[in-house]
């Protein structure tokens, strides 16, 4: 099944996630919501998780970062 969603609608819904609960689970929860797959999640997190590392701050900041991207 392909992600029905764009990279915007689902970084938002993770980071939008009431949930007390590490951003790896959020961002699932969104892949999932959109009709994602593994494959999309792996993806995804992958991004999330080198802006991270490059340029040394949290999942979620790094997410907003992207989220925000045009």
């Amino acid at each position: 099944m392909a992600l029905r969603a764009s990279r915007h609608e689902v970084l938002g819904g993770a980071l939008a996630s009431r949930h007390d609960e590490p951003f790896e689970k959020a961002l699932g929860r969104a892949i999932r919501k959109h009709g994602g797959a593994y494959a999309d999640y792996v993806e995804m997190i992958g991004l999330v998780r080198e802006r991270a590392r490059s340029r040394k701050i949290e999942l979620r900041e790094a997410a907003r970062e992207l989220r925000d991207q045009p």
